[in-house]
């Protein structure tokens, strides 16, 4: 069996993997959205960007070791080096730098620098990085199915569900304590899966973390960081100067249409392992068919969950609240935002797949240079419609420097099959303009027909192509 067949297959059940995980994340958000309408909109903001804080500090505490795994576990085959080497002495680093953290909040608490609640948030740290680590172990050696199920609905659907409870209950921090106990519970599944994959593994690994490791990861690492800030740059930015209720309501829409960024984001430790496995010569041959697949599908779910959303706004929205259905265009522009980036954002995931993890940083530093910048002008002057259009300046930016680098490498990563996935995107973007304009009015009823025949057609949209893509693989194949 050639190489090619061998990542064809585990892509196959990546897949469905991935749209199982899918299915799962449904249930955090609409859990999430509860939230917003049982702890009211100025409550929910600070929540928010609480919790967003957090996830960037724990993040940046596994100075990319985390990310750094997903390239160093399958070099670990290689190489010869033991199977579980590089493991614990990331997993004890992140826990570590995490700590520090959490005393530097505590202590921090006492100042008028940080608020009375962020110690309790603080509480999770630890957990938070803990579980970065052993998730993209698992995912890294190949065994996805596990970050999904604890990430995508256990952690997802726990803490919530926990900060419900404890409310009800008269507990008070019961936003930060649900977020404690979802983090916990994530991370006692992950270590016991983690330790099944290795059982040789011992817990004090007796070394330092490899140079090679180090030297790949510390840029990830600083990118991380600058990410995180890039990505929830306009969050925090409606926060500064809209307020919370504002940065509540732009919350929910995130979150809603971050149900497509999932999507693609799913793909990241899938894809990376394979690419990270294949030599000069198999870049040249087997990446156009593994990626295209990759961006098909990708692209393929985002179209089923992106149709929704559209037809169905309001009745998303109104769920949290009617104090959150402020300027719901803002939705769309998010939307678009996930879909340009589902099929073309997957080039950063070839750049760090194949070692260039340095251009990784550089390109996200700049990347948020330009939403700070269009930001700052953007969301004063349109409001969440600017913070969402400074976030589809900076994708589209950053989309465009990475393919002619790919290009300036010399790989070509899209087949020309794709272009027929352009013509969804446009037409989904035509579909909703056209609702927005109410040149399109729909009844519920309606709206539900409209969805059962759109989901028709991209059903046998999706047996034609992948009868396309298969071909292309096998003319690969026949060609090596």
């Amino acid at each position: 069996m050639n190489n090619l067949e061998t990542d064809s297959k585990f892509l196959k059940k990546a897949v469905i993997i991935n749209i199982v995980g899918t299915v799962l994340k449904v249930c955090g958000p609409l859990l999430t959205i509860l939230l917003a309408r049982i702890f009211g909109a100025a409550e929910f903001g600070m929540f928010v960007s609480a919790q967003t804080l957090l996830l960037t500090i724990a993040r940046t505490s596994t100075l990319g070791l985390d990310k750094g795994l997903y390239w160093y576990l399958p070099q670990n085959r290689l190489r010869d080096r033991l199977p579980y080497d590089g493991v614990m002495e990331s997993f004890w680093v992140a826990v570590m730098v995490a700590l520090l953290c959490t005393a530097v909040i505590f202590v921090g608490s006492f100042t008028p620098y940080i608020a009375d609640e962020m110690p309790w948030y603080g509480l999770s740290l630890v957990f938070y990085a803990a579980c970065y680590v052993l998730s993209n172990v698992s995912e890294g050696n190949r065994r996805p199915q596990n970050a999904v199920f604890i990430n995508s609905f256990f952690v997802a659907v726990l803490a919530p569900a926990t900060s419900i409870v404890l409310h009800f209950l008269d507990v008070p921090h019961a936003l930060p304590l649900g977020l404690l106990v979802g983090q916990i519970g994530g991370f006692v599944l992950h270590y016991v899966l983690v330790r099944r994959q290795f059982p040789e593994m011992p817990l004090l690994p007796g070394k330092r973390v490899s140079k090679e490791l180090l030297v790949y990861s510390l840029p990830l690492g600083f990118d991380e960081f600058v990410s995180s800030f890039l990505i929830r740059s306009g969050l925090w930015m409606v926060m500064l100067f809209l307020g919370p209720e504002k940065a509540g309501a732009y919350g929910i829409m995130v979150t809603i249409s971050n149900a497509l960024q999932t999507i693609r984001v799913g793909f990241t430790p899938i894809l990376t392992p394979v690419v990270a496995g294949m030599d000069k010569e198999r870049l040249k041959t087997d990446l156009k068919p593994v990626y295209s697949y990759c961006v098909f599908m990708v692209t393929f779910i985002q179209l089923l969950i992106g149709f929704f959303i559209v037809l169905f706004p309001g009745e998303i929205l109104s769920i949290a609240g009617k104090d959150f259905i402020v300027q719901p265009e803002t939705l769309g522009i998010l939307l678009l935002v996930h879909l340009v980036a589902g099929f073309g954002g997957m080039t950063l995931v070839v750049i760090n797949g194949i070692g260039k993890s340095l251009y990784t940083l550089k390109m996200d530093t700049f990347s948020l240079g330009v939403a700070l910048v269009s930001g700052y002008f953007l969301v004063p002057s349109m409001g969440l419609v600017g913070a969402a259009l400074s976030m589809l300046l900076y994708n589209v930016v950053a989309i465009v420097w990475n393919n002619v680098y790919l290009l300036k490498l010399g790989l070509r990563v899209y087949s020309s099959k794709l272009v027929s996935q352009v013509v969804w995107i446009l037409a989904l973007i035509a579909f909703y303009i056209l609702l927005n304009m109410q040149v399109l009015v729909f009844t519920l009823v309606e709206k539900i027909v409209a969805y059962v025949i759109i989901l028709a057609a991209l059903g046998v949209y999706w047996k034609v192509m992948k009868k396309r893509m298969e071909a292309d693989k096998n003319g690969v194949q026949t060609n090596s």
